[in-house]
């Protein structure tokens, strides 16, 4: 792994960019904090994960045991995390339990990134595998490419041995079957809650997202999650961030790249996360104010915050100090 940014020098750069933005550059929107649980402590020290919605419990857990076990890079302790939600039936977004499209197959898409070397993998549109997010390390690890999509992925998955299985549990075609008698179109947004991990070891940057999109899309639909810069992106210099919600204002934003590009700039996670999102909320207010986007950022400094234009947005924090908590979000005021 390369050395990352000098702390002396982030910082120096933190400073300056503020100063150099001024008050101007912050959005004139405020912030409602959720009741529940304790807001997370300004910053954090040594190892960290983070991740998306309360199913990132259990998705923390396995990628702090994978940091702790002392992976070659915590990319790969995201990526065990990320398999957790792919597995389990009860999430309801992600893998074997998401959703199919509007034909009633299962499409899934993920990415992974380093932030040392921003070597990053992807897959879109992956069929009857059940992890997207390992045939996305082996994208990064085995191909000189960075996103594989459709039959393409699927016959690369098989060259590398990946898993197998009919992907659509007995659940989500029972919602499948109700959703066709409803005779909805186009398909209305349902579940879109991405599980989106950044792991932070010693200054190393590393994230994963992974979903199966949105509920009943239009086949071949592909959203934010397997897009490096919209869904995720991290940068050892300048900091990381995932999003989840609607995935089409996170494409037509690149908004973790954005947020990254902030904090490169000087802000912190949380004044990066609400320039963004107040950013993304002036252009879909037109078209649907209801529009659930949320961005989860970690900064170089171990800031965590976790921002969404709606409510009830939760992000799981885990590190060595407090464990595993679960987090309220904070919101844009109206």
């Amino acid at each position: 792994m390369s050395r990352p940014l000098d702390p002396e020098r982030r910082r120096f750069l933190r400073g300056t960019g503020a100063a150099l933005l001024g008050a101007s550059a912050l959005p004139a929107c405020s912030l409602v904090t959720q009741r529940g649980n304790s807001s997370p402590p300004e910053r954090f020290e040594g190892r960290l994960v983070v991740s998306t919605w309360n199913f990132g419990m259990a998705a923390n857990a396995a990628a702090w045991s994978a940091l702790q076990s002392g992976v070659p890079h915590p990319v790969y302790a995201a990526a065990a995390g990320a398999r957790v939600p792919e597995a389990d039936p009860a999430v309801t977004s992600v893998g074997y339990g998401g959703s199919p499209n509007a034909k009633g197959v299962m499409e899934l898409d993920a990415c992974v990134m380093r932030g040392d070397n921003l070597a990053c993998g992807g897959v879109a549109g992956l069929r009857g595998f059940a992890h997207p997010v390992s045939v996305a390390l082996d994208v990064m690890d085995h191909t000189p490419h960075v996103l594989l999509v459709g039959e393409g992925a699927g016959e690369f998955a098989a060259s590398r041995g990946h898993e197998q299985r009919d992907l659509l549990s007995a659940e989500a075609a029972a919602r499948y079957a109700k959703w066709q008698t409803k005779q909805e179109r186009p398909a209305p947004i349902d579940d879109h809650d991405t599980i989106g991990l950044i792991t932070l070891d010693n200054g190393h940057f590393g994230m994963a997202v992974t979903t199966s999109g949105w509920a009943f899309k239009l086949p071949g639909r592909v959203g934010d999650s397997p897009i490096i810069g919209a869904g995720g992106y991290c940068d050892n210099e300048a900091g990381a961030c995932v999003a989840t919600g609607t995935g089409e204002e996170m494409i037509r934003h690149v908004a973790a790249f954005a947020v990254v590009e902030q904090m490169r700039n000087g802000l912190s996670a949380k004044q990066a996360a609400v320039a963004v999102l107040a950013r993304i909320r002036r252009n879909f207010r037109a078209r649907d104010m209801n529009t659930m986007v949320a961005l989860l950022a970690v900064d170089t400094s171990g800031g965590v915050a976790g921002v969404c234009t709606t409510k009830n947005f939760e992000f799981a924090v885990h590190d060595e100090d407090h464990g595993g908590v679960l987090h309220p979000g904070e919101h844009l005021a109206p």
